[in-house]
Formats: C-alpha cells, sequence, structure tokens
C-alpha cells in the first residue's frame, strides 16, 4: 500500500488541476491557436494575427465600403444623364438635321428594278415552243418580268 499512496496522490493532484483548468475547446473559431506566430494567439491584445472578422467593426467597415461605391456610381449616372440631356438639348436648338429618336428614319426611294445580263424586259412568257428551242423567263421579286430568247 505504501507503493500506491504517492502514485495516488500525484494523480489526484492532476486530475484536480485538469477540473481546474478545463479542457480546450477545439472547435471554437475564436480560440487562441498555438500555431500562431505569437505563441498562443494573443499578439497585438486580439485572437490570432491579422484582423478579427468576427467584430462588428469589420461590418461596418464593409457596409461603408459598399454605400460609398454605391454613392459613386450613382454620382456617375447622374453627370452621365446631365450629359447626355445637355448633348440632347443642343442638338434640338441648334436645328440640325440629325435623327432624332422621336422621328421616323428618312425613307430612301428604292432602286428600279433591271433584268440580269443576257435577259430583257417583257410581260409576255415564253410558249411551250420557245422553250422547247432554249427560252427562259423569270419575274423579279418587285413584279419585273425578264425574257431570255
Amino acid at each position: 500500500m505504501k507503493l500506491f499512496a504517492p502514485l495516488f496522490k500525484l494523480s489526484i493532484g492532476c486530475i484536480t488541476v485538469l477540473a481546474l483548468t478545463g479542457c480546450p475547446n477545439m472547435n471554437d473559431p475564436y480560440a487562441p491557436s498555438p500555431y500562431d506566430s505569437g505563441g498562443y494567439g494573443y499578439d497585438r491584445g486580439g485572437y490570432g494575427s491579422g484582423y478579427d472578422y468576427g467584430r462588428d467593426d469589420y461590418y461596418r467597415e464593409r457596409d461603408r465600403d459598399r454605400k460609398r461605391d454605391l454613392k459613386q456610381e450613382r454620382e456617375r449616372l447622374e453627370e452621365e444623364r446631365e450629359r447626355l440631356e445637355r448633348e440632347r438639348e443642343r442638338n434640338h436648338d441648334s436645328g440640325s438635321d440629325h435623327w432624332r429618336p422621336n422621328t421616323p428614319p428618312p425613307s430612301y426611294r428604292p432602286e428600279r428594278e433591271r433584268c440580269p445580263s443576257g435577259f430583257s424586259q417583257s410581260e409576255n412568257k415564253c410558249s411551250g415552243e420557245e422553250r422547247k428551242r432554249g427560252c427562259k423567263d423569270m419575274r423579279l421579286p418587285g413584279g419585273l418580268g425578264c425574257v431570255s430568247r
């Protein structure tokens, strides 16, 4: 029994120390890591090295950046709208003949149809007898009749 008494006291002492300090929670993302440069992760007063993404400051800064970007984009779009409005008024005041969105585009006269080379204009179709001798006739999309005799 004398042999087990020191071993018993040592085991009771280890159990007491473990009970007072507790076990590390390895699933806690905010727990200090022994692999950080500060030893146990307490460099510069925070957990780990770098920025603490779990804090509200990070989200406030991110929202502030987004709002700033949106404001800049709104200002850019407003300037572009004003520039286009000034250009539209300048074109309207100058009385230029440029095409405007509210007016239809100018209509162009289609070029007069012509028969292809080797054909002459004729409204008379080839007869069966003429077809046997090589006469060809056609009608163009515009309605013009052409014959090659």
